[in-house]
């Protein structure tokens, strides 16, 4: 109950922030064919969407997005999408109802961290090294491989595609959330203080 408030809270910090930077724009290519192209953010009807499950090591390359990388990357798909404000708080905890708004943030989300790709579903890998606070990966693969296959059906657009697929992450999503919530706290505050965050709907 005091998270939820002190997220609800937030919000209101977070509106009236002047965002001096621009938003987080590091993004570390998919290691499959045009994977690294963040398109049509909005639902579109299109053909069934079937993502191919398949665990491949991810490039060298990947850099997992620092906290506040992320944070940026969530109010970035915020302003892009034109998600209501009060899904904020619920997005925090790591809640994501079943609505096409939120479906069309959580593609964003991943696709921005380079975890997702349309083309190829869901890096498990990736999900391992920026949500698993330092789980051995192996047992993160194993134990979200058996979800992302029951969650790669045919889809009516891309971003329920994805939604399915980000679900199955949850789980390590939240308690990332939880893990990191004081420095978001923290992070807050010195955005008030230095205008140093995007603001919400500007």
């Amino acid at each position: 109950m005091r998270k939820a408030f002190v997220s609800a809270l937030l919000v209101g910090v977070l509106v009236a922030i002047v965002g001096a930077n621009p938003p987080y724009t590091h993004h570390t290519p998919c290691p499959h064919k045009n994977c690294n192209k963040l398109q049509q953010l909005v639902p579109v009807q299109h053909h069934p969407v079937a993502p191919v499950v398949e665990v491949v090591h991810t490039s060298p390359s990947y850099r997992p997005a620092s906290f506040l990388e992320l944070v940026e990357i969530v109010l970035d798909c915020f302003n892009t999408l034109r998600i209501p404000l009060h899904r904020f708080p619920a997005y925090l905890t790591g809640l994501f109802p079943d609505d096409p708004e939120t479906k069309c943030f959580l593609r964003c989300m991943a696709i921005k961290l380079g975890v997702y790709c349309d083309e190829t579903g869901a890096d498990l890998d990736r999900h391992c090294l920026q949500f698993g606070l330092g789980e051995c990966c192996e047992n993160f693969v194993n134990r979200h491989l058996t979800c992302l296959q029951q969650n790669s059906g045919p889809c009516p657009d891309r971003c329920t595609a994805a939604y399915k697929q980000e679900l199955c992450f949850q789980e390590p999503i939240a308690k990332y959330l939880d893990y990191h919530f004081q420095q978001f706290v923290g992070l807050l505050h010195q955005a008030k203080c230095s205008h140093n965050l995007p603001m919400l709907h500007p």
